[in-house]
């Protein structure tokens, strides 16, 4: 076994050992600290500034322009006829589509009038289809008469031929004859017999020349006959023709389509989808012909009617874009284009103002209704896909130029830039920057 003694001294060595270890840290910590208190420290980082980044988009010059939303589309309805009110069909914000019945009079009168006038139309066509009937008929029996009269025409070729045929005979039985004379020794009994055969011919001649007469003044006779059914002919055929043209008396006609059309008048419908904005008379009462009955307008038909004051006017022209916003709808955003300027200040107004009207290119939202407050921003110019930068931050010269400075690693740099369109809110640059690029804003 060890001693007593042995094991102290051992304790005593390790207690030097760790005295040792500990004096030496105590002298590193204090040259440690000696040392951070005599080193300098090394120079910091400048703070970084406020930027804003180069973006690309659009850049807007526009010209605002408040209004309201004004109804295009308004008509006052009111009867053709005159007559006592039997029913109203609508109330004030009645919506009502085209066609829809608004208010109906008393049909008695008119019912009977159409019926009257009818009735004497129908008359007239019995009597007009049985005037051409028997012009018809005329026609016929006059083209039939023409036609058993021209079979009555005599044949005049027979009486020629037969005519044609005496005189030949006459003329062979002069010449026989003749020469029976010239020949001396011809006893007279021949000469006789020639004579008489001669004379004989000469009759025979004279009847069918008066006979050839006879036909001749018997066809003469008929054909003036034929030509007298023909001229009747025609004349029934002219009487006819203008049976068929001139028709019913027109006067008749335009009887029925008045009378019809003031029963249907006692009928007021509605010319248009729209809604009831004021009624103007009650059932029961008498009306006179042209009296207005409701006020009818049709909402989703309408424009907006702005001003503009006098600085901007010349800026405006019709067909440049507007997008318009309404009170009534801030989340929803109408598009449209100037229509129309009117030239002349709005009478009333302190300012020179001028009104502008908008057309809408885009439906209206619900809830929008004529009447009700909107403000255009109409589009002047406009860039798109470009760079740009808040209209503040740039101060661009008269020439279009500027100086920005940026901040890249780091540290500040001033950079020479080109603009272009000024915006409302955004200017383009055309030159000296990218998109990205960081440019200080204080």
């Amino acid at each position: 076994m060890p001693s007593y003694t042995s094991r102290y001294d051992m304790m005593k060595r390790w207690f030097i050992f760790i005295a040792v270890l500990a004096g030496t840290a105590v002298i590193a910590t204090a040259a440690y600290l000696g040392y951070q208190q005599t080193t300098p420290p090394p120079n910091p980082l400048p703070p970084a500034p406020v930027t804003v980044a180069v973006t690309e988009g659009s850049v807007q010059h526009t010209v605002t322009a408040p209004g309201q939303l004004v109804g295009i589309r308004e008509q006052v309805l009111g009867v053709d006829v005159g007559g006592r009110l039997m029913e109203l069909t609508v109330r004030p914000g009645s919506i009502v589509q085209a066609g829809d019945v608004i208010a109906r009079l008393d049909a008695t009168s008119f019912e009977q009038a159409l019926t009257i006038a009818q009735l004497q139309l129908a008359q007239a066509k019995t009597a007009y289809e049985q005037q051409l009937a028997e012009a018809s008929l005329s026609v016929a029996n006059n083209e039939a008469l023409v036609g058993s009269t021209q079979a009555q025409l005599p044949i005049l070729t027979a009486a020629e031929i037969n005519l044609q045929q005496a005189t030949d005979a006459e003329s062979r039985a002069q010449y026989e004859y003749q020469k029976a004379l010239d020949r001396h020794w011809e006893p007279p009994e021949v000469k006789e017999a020639y004579r008489l055969e001669a004379q004989f011919a000469s009759d025979a001649r004279t009847v069918a020349q008066a006979e050839y007469d006879a036909v001749l003044r018997q066809q003469w006779a008929v054909s003036q006959q034929i030509t007298a059914q023909q001229t009747n002919v025609e004349r029934a055929e002219l009487a006819a023709d203008y049976l068929q043209q001139s028709g019913v008396d027109p006067m008749l006609r335009l009887t029925v389509e008045q009378a019809q059309k003031a029963l249907d008048a006692t009928t007021l419908t509605a010319p248009f989808d729209g809604v009831v904005l004021d009624v103007l008379v009650r059932p029961g009462e008498s009306l006179f012909a042209g009296q207005a009955v409701v006020l009818l307008s049709d909402p989703t038909a309408a424009e907006v009617r702005t001003t503009v004051i006098e600085e901007d006017l010349s800026l405006v022209t019709a067909g440049q874009p507007v997008e318009i916003y309404f009170d009534a709808r801030p989340d929803v955003i109408v598009t449209g284009k100037v229509d129309r300027i009117v030239p002349q200040r709005v009478a009333g107004e302190a300012r020179p103002l001028y009104h502008v009207y908008l057309s809408l290119e885009t439906e209206l939202p619900d809830g929008v209704l004529p009447g009700m407050t909107a403000d255009a921003s109409i589009v002047i110019d406009e860039a798109t896909n470009v760079l740009r930068l808040p209209r503040a931050l740039v101060r661009a010269r008269g020439d279009g130029t500027a100086v920005l400075d940026l901040w890249q690693n780091n540290q500040t740099i001033s950079r020479d830039i080109q603009v272009g369109l000024r915006g409302d809110v955004y200017i383009e640059i055309v030159d000296g920057v990218a998109v990205g690029d960081a440019v200080i804003a204080e």
